[in-house]
């Protein structure tokens, strides 16, 4: 929905402060009264952002980041948000691996067993070759989620009067999943310091026991309640992303910052209620 002039009824853009037509001062919109930092930048024209200082405006500076990226979207960050998330999962699968301790045999003649952690084991390669196998199809399911999220929210611009372009609305998506990675960071620290050592007496010199165990494993960490702390954490990243997708809506689609809000809204239930659907 286009901001209209309250005087003469014209359409302007979001972040003018006198309508193009009859010259009147526009008032500051009720929400930026409300909550200043929604409050559109002074400036029309921001100076040019590379990738990481992108990345580290969103969280920092939102309603500046935006509107670089309105002005110049890109695909690399978005791309590289997707190369973090992956990684980030691999690390996630290596810090669950590391709570668990097998036995090994330390002399073959006395048959002498120790008990350690399997990461420092002989078998500890098994691990890691899985954890970097693992990236490729994250990366993959990453690039599809981020497809098939920008096609939704485009749609769901567009039919709520938006008028910027797919690439846009890419670049806005992509950028606004930060928060979702910085929460799964969290999420391993949690991991390490909380979820209590995995005993287990397989014998990982046979590499079938690795994928034996993996579903165990995983099934130990589901059934932990950290990981119920972890899902709660997850959707609080998913509601800043919503409040993300204020600052990016409003720069991309030329909406006011009250539709921006509402959409963002829709946008933010889709995608917590598909979290927990799929979850």
């Amino acid at each position: 929905m286009v901001r209209r002039c309250e005087f003469c009824d014209s359409p302007v853009p979001a972040d003018a402060t006198i309508c193009p037509i009859c010259r009147e001062e526009i008032a500051e919109e009720t929400l930026e009264r409300i909550l200043p930092m929604l409050k559109k930048p002074d400036a029309k024209e921001v100076r040019f952002m590379g990738t990481g200082e992108r990345m580290k405006g969103v969280v920092r500076r939102p309603a500046v980041a935006y509107r670089d990226i309105g002005q110049r979207p890109d695909i690399v960050g978005p791309f590289v948000v997707i190369l973090f998330n992956a990684a980030i999962i691999a690390g996630l699968f290596l810090t669950l691996s590391s709570k668990v301790t097998a036995s090994v045999v330390i002399n073959a003649t006395t048959m002498e067993i120790v008990n350690t952690n399997v990461l420092l084991s002989p078998y500890g390669g098994h691990f890691f070759i899985l954890a970097l196998i693992s990236l490729l199809p994250s990366i993959m399911l990453g690039i599809i989620y981020l497809i098939i999220g920008t096609a939704f929210a485009h749609f769901a611009f567009k039919l709520t009067g938006g008028t910027g372009g797919k690439m846009k609305t890419l670049a806005i998506v992509g950028y606004s999943m930060i928060p979702v990675i910085l929460v799964r960071l969290l999420a391993i620290i949690i991991i390490f310091v909380v979820v209590p050592e995995y005993p287990t007496i397989v014998n990982f010199s046979d590499p079938r026991a690795l994928v034996a165990i993996t579903p165990d494993l995983v099934n130990f960490a589901y059934t932990s309640n950290v990981w119920w702390i972890i899902d709660i954490l997850t959707t609080g990243g998913f509601l800043w992303t919503g409040f993300l997708l204020i600052f990016g809506i409003r720069e991309a689609h030329d909406t006011s910052t009250l539709w921006a809000t509402v959409v963002a809204i829709l946008c933010t239930i889709v995608l917590i209620w598909t979290f927990w659907q799929v979850h």
